[in-house]
């Protein structure tokens, strides 16, 4: 308790040493200074510049958590600068290698209407001017993110630093750090029970850096690319086995080598370098979706999926008319040369149609058990239109039963109790379902509580469209624990590099990989998303991903005592008082999380169980609604006002309540949970 109030003491004296020093400025010259921003705001939308405060972080071993300073000016700010020296407590030192500088820059020469909003992309580089863009042109304002990796073996308590920020203008400022880590260690992204599916695209790194694909420097950018993805838990791969598929792949990832008389050869070096680079960067994948099916290929292609002439839907008409009849488009390539083509194969439910993929699926089967991923191997990927039952017939018998993945409007595994279904025509299984629609919550946790995480069936909210390219750090924060709390067990189809390498005559970016192909655009189903962003020679980080993490970090410590919680026997070893207490919190927690959502508690407590809606907001309203309260229609110009207010107030009172005590108590109650277990 004494050390407790010393630290108090001393943040609150260098607090005051900081309003005297954070205002410095050339007299002559654009007032240029620093504050401390929260780490989940959006600093561009504050009225005025927050106060200049030491940087505090509330952490738990094997994690990464982020803390930023701004600098500001009312003119540009030029020749910035940060640096940070070692963090101690007493003896203990994290490592300079687990404190990472990076600087918030806005996304460039975006002509698309999903652009992300606020200062998203996290370069590893200062700029080395940034023009006032805000207020007017009144504000420049560069945030400079500091983010923490506290290692496993770390020792918990309160390790201190400063931050050093300069400008042209700004005499060196000393932000003092504190970061606090509880004696508790997260598990490593590899055993996260909080799904996420981030999407990687070969095809948009090869376009962006003008590499040709597989090259060496394009494994590079893959590399990247994963390791980017790797904390947020994502253990999810696809692999195009056919070519210009709604994923927007020019190839296919196994070549065809024509050995005449119909027969081939495969050349898997493509997919073998991509599984090796994935177990070493990303992870051991726990998902891999064998794309072997698409929209153009289906005998009912012109009847679903399809906008409008009017509404541009013309390109993708004409791309299956042309298609109608055809099978599977693949890769062939010269061994001699290594020159590559589009083939056509017969159909899958032609007479011999599946004769050519029979020493393919054996190849492949045999990598995969040679791997250990024989049991993590998915067809796909059904949409809103399926295969015919001969289709999927054919390509049961060729894959040796795989299940298949489904990203859909409604949930295809709906009713499924366990992955051991017959969904697909009664032939297949399907073990994965990102989907639109039938959402479940629970919003008043005393009322009933789910736990999706725990569910055998693999069913992940899919928000479609580019509503989290838009959407608060906050909101991007919360979407793991509002799903696992719920029905599912995370969130799905969510594009990671697929940001729009695509540009116009003007330089300016336009559209994704995926329109290169509009016979297989899925209409309002494709993928609109993308978490992260271009760097002059790597892949990099947005601010969205680091909420992410965050986000996912804060779910599995949730997860670690529901498990305890739900285990019979470990709960009789923390005792009734300890399980009380720990529900308690976690109640606390999750209320908390639900009015950054909908601010109105009176509205919250008459809703238990939530089912239906896109997502968390819309089926809290569409609840209230037939719960009796008056509201407009969800449409409506005041509906949406009304939405935007409630979430506006729900996420303020979050920032103001204390949301890194929030954190603290959580990390705390799953470090005492574990040493009651282990005593």
């Amino acid at each position: 308790m004494r050390m407790r109030s010393l630290m108090l003491l001393t943040l609150a004296l260098a607090t005051v040493c900081l309003m005297t020093t954070g205002r410095a400025m050339a007299e002559d010259g654009p007032k240029v200074f620093v504050w401390t921003g929260d780490v989940v705001q959006n600093e561009e939308r504050l009225d005025e510049p927050g106060k200049l405060e030491p940087l505090t972080f509330v952490t738990a071993r094997n994690g990464s958590f982020s803390g930023k300073a701004i600098i500001e000016s009312t003119g540009k700010i030029v020749g910035p600068k940060a640096s940070i020296g070692p963090l101690k407590d007493g003896d203990n030192t994290l490592a300079a290698e687990s404190v990472q500088i990076r600087y918030a820059m806005r996304w460039e020469n975006m002509a698309s209407r999903s652009v992300p909003g606020g200062l998203d992309v996290l370069q590893l580089e200062p700029p080395a001017e940034v023009a006032p863009q805000f207020n007017k042109g009144k504000r420049a304002l560069l945030p400079v993110w500091v983010t923490v990796r506290v290692p496993k073996d770390a020792k918990a308590g309160t390790y201190s630093g400063e931050l050093t920020v300069s400008a042209e203008g700004l005499e060196p400022t000393k932000v003092p750090v504190q970061v606090e880590v509880v004696d508790w260690t997260l598990p490593d992204p590899q055993d996260y029970r909080t799904w996420i599916d981030l999407i990687q695209s070969p095809d948009t790194l090869a376009m962006e850096y003008d590499v040709p694909l597989w090259s060496d420097r394009h494994w590079e950018l893959i590399a990247s690319s994963f390791e980017q993805m790797a904390n947020t838990g994502n253990r999810m791969l696809y692999v195009p086995l056919i070519c210009r598929t709604n994923f927007g792949n020019e190839q296919s990832m196994i070549r065809w080598i024509d050995k005449g008389d119909g027969k081939y050869e495969h050349d898997f070096s493509v997919l073998d370098k991509y599984l090796d680079v994935a177990e070493k960067h990303l992870g051991k994948p726990k998902k891999i979706v064998f794309i072997a099916w698409e929209i153009c290929m289906s005998e009912n292609s012109l009847k679903r999926s399809i906008w409008a002439d009017s509404h541009g839907g013309a390109p993708t008409r004409e791309g299956r008319e042309k298609l109608l009849g055809k099978g599977p488009r693949v890769t062939k390539v010269n061994p001699a040369n290594g020159e590559t083509e589009l083939i056509f194969l017969p159909r899958y439910e032609e007479e011999g149609g599946t004769e050519p993929w029979k020493p393919l699926w054996a190849g492949l089967n045999k990598r995969l058990k040679d791997r250990g991923l024989e049991k993590v191997a998915s067809l796909g990927v059904l949409s809103d239109l399926w295969p015919s039952k001969a289709e999927v017939a054919a390509l049961h018998e060729l894959s040796g039963g795989l299940p298949w993945a489904s990203q859909s409007h409604p949930n295809a595994l709906k009713g499924a109790k366990t992955s051991d279904n017959k969904k697909l025509h009664g032939i297949a299984a399907i073990d994965y379902a990102a989907h639109v629609y039938n959402q479940v919550f629970v919003v008043s946790p005393e009322k009933g509580r789910m736990y999706g995480w725990r569910q055998d069936v693999l069913d992940v909210n899919y928000l479609r469209g580019s509503s989290l390219n838009m959407s608060s750090n906050l909101s991007v924060r919360m979407l793991p624990a509002i799903n696992i709390t719920g029905g599912q067990r995370g969130a799905g189809r969510i594009g990671g590099d697929y940001w729009p390498a695509i540009r116009d005559k003007r330089g300016r970016r336009t559209s994704m990989v995926t329109s290169r192909y509009p016979e297989n655009n899925w209409r309002n189903l494709d993928i609109g998303v993308y978490f992260l962003a271009p760097g002059p020679n790597q892949v990099l980080a947005t601010s969205r991903l680091e909420s992410l993490v965050e986000g996912v970090q804060d779910c599995e410590a949730r997860i670690y005592v529901e498990s305890v919680l739900l285990d019979e026997e470990q709960r009789k070893k923390i005792g009734p008082e300890m399980a009380e207490r720990a529900q308690k919190i976690l109640d606390e927690l999750h209320r908390a999380m639900w009015k950054t959502a909908w601010n109105n508690d009176e509205d919250r407590a008459k809703v238990s169980t939530i089912s239906g809606g896109r997502n968390a907001q819309e089926g809290l309203w569409h609840a209230l609604a037939k719960s009796g309260k008056e509201l407009p229609g969800y449409w409506t110009g005041p509906a949406r006002s009304l939405r935007s207010t409630e979430a506006a107030q729900g996420q303020k009172w979050w920032f103001e309540s204390g949301w890194k005590n929030r954190s603290r108590q959580l990390f705390t109650l799953a470090s005492e949970v574990q040493k009651k277990l282990d005593e």
